[in-house]
């Protein structure tokens, strides 16, 4: 078990170096100390960002911020995403917002990281609460996890990280905590990302057609879809959108469908060195993740599980279902997967601390996760060195941007 008294020193150490912070901060969530450095490591982590590989979602944001017209208004935003010219409105807003104050492309990513850290923070603090357990290693292992899963990295794209972070929150909160007015929340992550519209149909599919017990139609439907996942291919999408006439109903939404799906958007990211590793470390997680669902599948029955678990598990199948058959839509399909691998996630440590005597292999496969996940964690820390300012790593926070 991580020494409380060491880990609660997170909000001071954070001025010396941000990632020792975070490391120390998830030992122990429920303080609010260690919460504000939580939040406070995906703010700086976007204020770091040094724009030097042009090839990277925050080069082209940075591009963007730097050309946004003068001329745009509020009620300009807002009447062009109602006319469909815009898909969503939230980065413009942040565009617009923080150019009245600075020139300074780091700050809406400095935003962006503080809005989208506290949602995750907000996320994590219900999941401890509701495994009611302190943090030992195998908890401390999926809350590392939960932060490679909610990527900082990703802070970049403004839009995708901002959503994924909201979505988690208020889904967690109109699906478990049975809360109807989150339900608002997750529609306005549309607002903020025009991709989430899916989930609003899934979130409402699973709370209110879903059955409160696992159905073996839900663990056969996860097993098969993460496997078909690896063979299915955008050609097949490109078929069904042609199929629904998507392009009638909204013009935008029809065109990135049509481009994600596409051949040239699949060669793209097929010639991708970072898509191709990604790619063999998915591979990796999704193999540990069917050995996991087997075995639950087959042990489930003996677990003398709560009706919360039940329902948690039914929307864990649910969700890797809908995620995967996703993932297989070019690579833009994998946000659809995160909330499936936070229930998971989820469902572990609930098992873990509930359920050892009659799912003894829990532990252990909270401990083949990080081995799994190797790729993605190596992948994280090698892409924050090219995306930051190297002083990010060593510099104290004070005097991080002195000249």
């Amino acid at each position: 078990m991580m020494n409380k008294r060491f880990s609660d020193g997170a909000i001071i150490v954070f001025l010396f170096n941000p990632i020792v912070s975070i490391l120390l901060a998830c030992g122990n969530l429920m303080n609010k100390l260690n919460g504000v450095a939580f939040i406070l490591f995906y703010a700086i982590f976007g204020f770091a960002h040094s724009f030097a590989d042009i090839r990277s979602d925050a080069f082209r944001k940075m591009v963007g911020f730097s050309e946004f017209p003068s001329y745009l208004t509020l009620d300009r935003i807002w009447q062009d995403y109602i006319g469909g010219i815009n898909s969503d409105i939230f980065q413009d807003v942040l565009f617009l917002v923080c150019r009245l104050f600075t020139d300074d492309a780091r700050v809406p990513l400095c935003v962006v990281g503080l809005i989208g850290g506290t949602f995750i923070y907000l996320t994590l603090r219900k999941v401890l609460t509701y495994i009611g357990c302190a943090i030992d290693r195998y908890v401390y292992i999926i809350l590392i996890l939960f932060v490679i899963l909610f990527n900082p990295v990703i802070i970049g794209g403004i839009r995708n990280f901002t959503a994924m972070a909201m979505f988690a929150y208020f889904a967690f909160q109109f699906l478990l905590e049975r809360k109807n007015m989150a339900l608002i929340g997750v529609f306005l992550c549309c607002l903020v990302h025009f991709s989430f519209i899916l989930n609003i149909t899934a979130i409402l599919i699973a709370r209110f057609f879903l059955f409160k017990k696992p159905l073996p139609i839900l663990w056969w439907a996860a097993i098969v879809a993460c496997v078909s996942s690896i063979f299915i291919n955008p050609d097949i999408w490109q078929g069904i959108f042609g199929w629904l006439s998507i392009s009638s109903y909204n013009e935008e939404i029809g065109a990135r469908a049509s481009s994600y799906s596409s051949d040239e958007t699949a060669a793209a990211f097929g010639q991708s060195l970072t898509v191709y590793l990604q790619r063999i470390g998915d591979t990796f997680i999704k193999i540990l993740y069917l050995v996991i669902l087997f075995y639950f599948k087959k042990e489930w029955h003996r677990a003398e599980v709560s009706s919360s678990d039940n329902r948690v598990c039914s929307y864990m199948l649910f969700f890797l279902t809908f995620g995967y058959m996703m993932s297989s839509f070019s690579i833009v399909g994998a946000r659809y997967l995160m909330f499936g691998q936070f229930l998971l996630y989820f469902l572990l440590l609930r098992l873990y601390m509930y359920q050892q005597r009659t799912l003894p292999r829990v532990g252990q496969f909270i401990v083949y996760l990080p081995i799994a996940n190797v790729i993605n964690i190596a992948w994280t820390l090698v892409n924050s060195w090219f995306l930051l300012d190297h002083r990010f790593f060593y510099v104290p926070i004070p005097f991080l941007y002195c000249n």
